[in-house]
């Protein structure tokens, strides 16, 4: 009862303090000694108080100290970055061009870095599966992937149910290096020139066929570029990868391929296919008797394709940066520019800031290009 006489003078006195001379009439001594704070009960409210106060300062030096030694232990973790080998994941199977690249760029980053940088390859799902492990990697640089335009870019614009947002889900931290693909026709198609066969093909709508590496990548969106610039139409045969493509060219299995450069700096001689013009700004060095598509008479499909090192999303910039410094410095290397030519890649050497703008500008740029060409709805 007197708690609950208490509580209502505590609300309706104006102080808000419970004052003793504010009792009303009636109400009896008991009802003042209830509000009077006893000296026993003064002393003991006084010392928790004081404790309560104390306990909080210790809650709040504990949370601040917690929070330095978490930082501090970052930013040692990146100072003495890296300390222990590092993980590249190439998205596909061993053989092909990111996994070419990534070997070479594994080679000089082991050497700059004096630590151990690993290929490994985990193919699967067109690209899902290697990628997912990096998405899901702990952010701390020890975990990357050796991605591109095809397998981090385009499947998210053309695959309904991609699982990644490539604005969101990895973070791009060097561009290594650039290529291009080439227009190869079988031996026997009876052309001789990139004019020949505009024309050739032009005479007959979807009669002939071109082979790309997959629906969504590179080699495809170039020879739809290369169909949109010339007005021609032809068939679209996917194959799981270059070789199997080039392996049916070859046979006389399909009619066309654009071939990646650096699958083409391999069959520069070959006698069983027809290089008619590769889609490039400039000759490629590998095979430099190959006109450029804009050489051969065929403008506005002068296309490049990168090939870029990715991270986890919250990748320390400290990190990234230190690794897009070394990708630079291995770029400028000759030793190393000679190893990019002679596979038919270009290097390339974009530190963070450059890369990152540009990976968004070909982000942009493809699913654009893509939304247009109505080949989202045809590949979902």
């Amino acid at each position: 009862m007197l708690r609950s006489r208490a509580a209502r003078f505590l609300a309706l006195s104006p102080c808000g303090r419970g004052c003793p001379s504010e009792a009303r009439a009636g109400e009896g001594s008991e009802y003042r000694e209830a509000l009077t704070p006893h000296p026993a009960r003064a002393r003991y409210r006084s010392a928790r108080s004081t404790l309560s106060h104390k306990g909080r300062g210790k809650a709040r030096f504990l949370l601040a100290l917690g929070l330095f030694i978490g930082f501090a232990t970052q930013a040692s973790a990146q100072d003495n970055y890296p300390s222990r080998p590092i993980t590249l994941i190439v998205p596909y199977a061993a053989g092909g061009s990111i996994d070419l690249v990534a070997r070479i760029l594994a080679e000089g980053l082991t050497a700059r870095l004096n630590q151990t940088v690993v290929v490994e390859d985990k193919p699967g799902g067109n690209g899902v599966i290697g990628i997912g492990a990096v998405v899901k990697a702990k952010p701390d640089g020890y975990t990357l992937q050796m991605g591109a335009v095809g397998a981090n870019v385009t499947p998210a614009a053309v695959q309904k149910d991609y699982p990644f947002d490539p604005l969101r889900d990895y973070v791009p931290v060097a561009m290594v290096a650039e290529w291009s693909a080439i227009l190869v026709v079988k031996k026997d198609l009876p052309v001789k020139s990139l004019a020949e066969f505009v024309a050739y093909a032009r005479a007959r709508p979807n009669a002939l066929n071109f082979g790309t590496t997959g629906y969504g990548s590179f080699a495809h969106l170039v020879s739809e570029v290369f169909m949109q610039q010339t007005g021609i139409a032809m068939q679209h045969v996917q194959y799981k990868g270059g070789a199997p493509a080039t392996t049916d060219l070859m046979a006389g299995t399909i009619d066309a391929h654009m071939m990646s450069s650096a699958v083409g700096a391999g069959h520069a001689e070959n006698p069983l296919l027809k290089m008619l013009a590769v889609a490039s700004p400039r000759r490629l060095p590998s095979i430099r008797n190959v006109p450029t598509m804009a050489e051969a008479g065929v403008t506005g499909v002068d296309q490049t394709a990168w090939l870029c090192v990715f991270g986890p999303p919250g990748l320390p910039d400290a990190i990234r940066e230190r690794i897009a410094r070394e990708v630079v410095a291995i770029a400028q290397e000759p030793a190393f520019q000679a190893k990019f030519r002679n596979t038919g890649f270009e290097p390339l050497g974009l530190d963070a800031t450059a890369s990152a703008r540009m990976y968004r500008d070909e982000v942009v740029r493809w699913s654009a290009f893509i939304k247009e060409r109505g080949l989202a709805e045809k590949g979902r």
